[in-house]
């Protein structure tokens, strides 16, 4: 689950950009809201009871007769969960999707690590979630790596209860990214949990091409089998009917973006059949999702 040597040089001086969550853990890269001792000096307020005197300003107390203290700009790491969904319905494709989204789980990973933050990831089907440790640096890719490659999909379980005891696992506010084909019947209903929490959200709709474009299939009687239930479906597929699919489909995605985006969120839709390369080269960039 390695991705290619080329393309984590490509993306090693890269980060993540959130849009409003803000660095809150540890020592890191980026600028938090907070204010405090620290090299880069930002502004002056007026001294409290209890403040550290070394940071009071001499000169302006010889100048105004009057305690001011200094504040300095505090660096700080994003928290980033990445979460993998590992229900069954992430069995299907070439590349299985369940895959795909391990591999696109590691190169966002290796960019949260080269970009200085602290990430944790977590494969879940249901309310049962394999947490990772907490990974900091860029030295620790290759033991995220290995964890990835490491996990499997789930005997059953349903990727909306793993995203409501997701939201009771995650204590302090960042980003979450969520790796699903969102073919869970009450996934979209708990993301307001985690938007809840204080997460920023994105949520990337892994499909398959066939799944967006079913033609490939032909025309003619086609059994179809639920992957979560098991359940069969025999319909017969012809012009009229996979343009109702392509229409139900377009207003499935437009239905799911809205959703994320009530919520403050991202909505990405992409496909197996893209290659990481072209994924975060050109379009997680163009979207905005690395600088």
């Amino acid at each position: 689950m390695t991705p290619r040597p080329a393309l984590l040089g490509r993306l090693a001086r890269s980060k993540l950009l959130t849009r409003w969550s803000t660095a809150s853990v540890g020592i890191g890269e980026r600028q938090s809201r907070e204010k405090g001792p620290g090299i880069e000096f930002s502004d002056h307020r007026t001294y409290q009871p209890g403040d550290d005197l070394r940071h009071v300003d001499p000169h302006l107390l010889a100048r105004f007769n009057r305690h001011y203290v200094r504040q300095y700009d505090v660096y700080k790491q994003l928290p980033i969960t990445i979460l993998i969904d590992a229900s069954r319905s992430m069995d299907f494709g070439e590349p299985r999707k369940f895959e795909f989204a391990q591999r696109l789980a590691a190169v966002f990973g290796f960019v949260g690590l080269a970009g200085g933050d602290q990430v944790q990831l977590g494969v879940g089907a249901g309310e049962r979630i394999y947490w990772s440790p907490h990974f900091h640096g860029a030295q620790r890719a290759q033991q995220l790596f290995d964890w990835i490659s490491a996990q499997k999909l789930a005997a059953s379980g349903d990727f909306g209860a793993t995203l409501r005891a997701a939201s009771r696992h995650v204590t302090y506010r960042g980003l979450v990214i969520l790796l699903s084909d969102w073919w869970s019947e009450h996934a979209e209903a708990e993301l307001g949990g985690l938007a809840a929490a204080g997460q920023e959200i994105w949520g990337l709709h892994v499909v398959t091409r066939d799944e967006i474009e079913p033609a490939g299939f032909g025309e003619g009687e086609v059994r179809f089998v639920d992957m979560e239930s098991g359940h069969e479906v025999e319909l017969a597929l012809d012009r009229t009917t996979l343009e109702r699919y392509r229409s139900g489909f377009g207003a499935w995605s437009d239905q799911l973006s809205s959703v994320f985006t009530r919520a403050n969120g991202r909505y990405v839709l992409v496909s197996t059949d893209k290659s990481e390369d072209r994924f975060f080269i050109e379009e997680a960039r163009h979207l905005g999702l690395l600088g």
